[in-house]
């Protein structure tokens, strides 16, 4: 992998963490404003499961520029092990410590931020 490709890699994963960000936003603003706190609770929290692993997992799997294809597969393991940890200990803490979540509103969430992820993926690798 080279620099080149290495550093538009990063811009590109950059791009699609801050397009998911802005989604979960604007979703639980417009929750907040036509619904409850509890389903914006469970629209910010269920889109946040989704993003902050996918982003250890960017940042382990974009780690390093090595040209060696084992150092790259190591590490693309260390972030999809640490993405699906991550995922399990959020969603369990947020039910610990927020009682009123609803958790299908969490679910539809975290799958809508997957569908934007796939969707900005292929924006952003076309362009």
């Amino acid at each position: 992998m080279g620099t080149d490709e290495t550093i538009r890699n990063r811009a590109i994963v950059s791009k699609l963490l801050i397009f998911e960000m802005i989604t979960v936003m604007l979703t639980g603003f417009i929750v907040f404003i036509l619904s409850s706190l509890e389903f914006t609770y469970s629209v910010i929290l269920g889109g946040f499961a989704y993003i902050l692993p996918n982003a250890i997992f960017a940042k382990l799997s974009l780690k390093i520029s090595a040209t060696n294809s084992s150092n790259i597969l190591i590490w693309l393991y260390v972030g999809e092990a640490m993405k699906i940890a991550t995922t399990i200990v959020f969603f369990a803490l947020s039910f610990l410590l927020f009682e009123m979540l609803n958790f299908g509103l969490m679910i539809l969430t975290y799958g809508l931020v997957l569908l934007v992820n796939l969707i900005g993926l292929s924006i952003f690798v076309n362009k």
